[in-house]
């Protein structure tokens, strides 16, 4: 499933300043930006004028998403029916993380990292 989303360049941003989690690459495709897990399969598509911080948070919620699926691989199997049921929470929650956040980023909108706790009430 490969996703694609294009939005307006904050003026001051460049196209090479994007910091990734180890092993993710961001390719020029064309006009378009494609970011690649580590395994080097493509998750996303970016128009030009994405703002970075976008891809960045997209990025890291496939990270945790990534995580998920490796504990749950490596420690679900052998443990007993009501840790393999928090295993998939866990995985399930991830996903959703990941599919909310691609979709903020497609829309638009301001997106923050899953850990973001707002100073201000």
């Amino acid at each position: 499933m490969l996703f694609w989303a294009q939005m307006s360049f904050a003026p001051h941003q460049d196209n090479k300043s994007v910091e990734l989690p180890t092993g993710y690459e961001l390719d020029a495709a064309g006009t378009n930006l494609l970011l690649k897990r580590p395994s080097g399969f493509p998750i996303a598509a970016f128009g030009e004028g994405v703002r970075k911080d976008s891809i960045r948070h997209v990025t890291e919620a496939d990270e945790r998403y990534l995580r998920a699926i490796q504990r749950q691989e490596e420690f679900g199997s052998a443990a007993d029916s009501e840790t393999v049921l928090m295993f998939a929470a866990d995985v399930r929650e991830a996903r959703t993380e990941f599919l909310l956040t691609l979709e903020a980023v497609y829309r638009g909108e301001d997106v923050r990292p899953a850990n973001y706790v707002s100073l201000v009430s």
